[in-house]
């Protein structure tokens, strides 16, 4: 169970008190007393002069960003159905089209078609710069810095970032993996991680999260895995098709109150 993997960092709950935890976090998403930020498209550039397309979400001017990070072949339209969610967590919001990708949510991706024009890399270092751009714009808008949440191959990359940039406090990472072995092994690379990670996982995916990140240390590290239910991979996990979307939120909820 989810609590006891975390124990060390959230300590062990009564099943009344958990219940009563997940009902109160459930009933304060679904308020309507919440303003949401419009949403604004800016662009950034990248390492390369590669134009990024992103959706921004300001709450206000002393908040702290979220930059979030589409899967690889998918597109700021990820996040679409579920950006208001972590607005409600009291952060600004960043979401760029990263050049590995394509369509999701009926939202083409911007930045990906720009490079079928021109010669721009797509190797991970390539990603990477767009990643770094976001971070750049993000820290230099609010003065603070930032944390990522990313899913699939970019998950990954969250992960690395996270590792490597002080820009960045902590990291979410959905459904990561050796997506990059042609170029490094994340495992090895990521191991030594010293600040907050939450990995969140479908059932199955778990025991292969559990391996990639055997090299960082258990005070640094939650790993999460539904109760209730088989879970999903990736974004999906947070969506309303997910049965057990309430439990990945309330993970997500809790790492958020340790990093206060």
């Amino acid at each position: 169970m989810y609590w006891l993997k975390t124990q060390n960092r959230i300590g062990l709950f009564s099943i009344l008190q958990r219940q009563l935890i997940v009902l109160l976090f459930i009933a304060a998403a679904g308020a309507n007393t919440f303003a949401q930020a419009d949403k604004n498209t800016v662009y950034l550039y990248s390492h390369d002069s590669l134009m990024l397309t992103a959706d921004e979400y300001v709450l206000a001017d002393t908040l702290p960003y979220l930059v979030l990070l589409h899967e690889q072949g998918s597109s700021r339209g990820e996040f679409t159905s579920i950006i208001h969610r972590f607005q409600k967590m009291n952060f600004n919001c960043l979401v760029p089209d990263l050049r590995n990708g394509g369509n999701a949510g009926f939202v083409a991706n911007e930045t990906a078609k720009r490079i079928r024009n021109k010669k721009y890399g797509e190797k991970a270092e390539d990603i990477e710069g767009d990643i770094r751009s976001a971070i750049n714009y993000a820290v230099a808008k609010s003065g603070k810095p930032v944390v990522l949440v990313g899913a699939g191959a970019n998950g990954s990359l969250t992960l690395k970032a996270c590792k490597e940039l002080d820009a960045v406090q902590a990291a979410i990472a959905l459904s990561p993996g050796e997506f990059f072995r042609n170029q490094f092994i994340v495992e090895d690379t990521i191991a030594g991680i010293e600040k907050p990670v939450l990995v969140l996982s479908s059932r199955m995916e778990f025991p292969y999260m559990e391996q990639l990140l055997s090299g960082v240390d258990v005070k640094y590290k939650d790993l999460f895995t539904p109760d209730t239910h088989e879970g999903q991979r990736g974004t999906g996990a947070l969506t309303a098709q997910n049965p057990s979307q309430s439990e990945y939120w309330l993970a997500i909820l809790l790492f958020f109150k340790e990093l206060k």
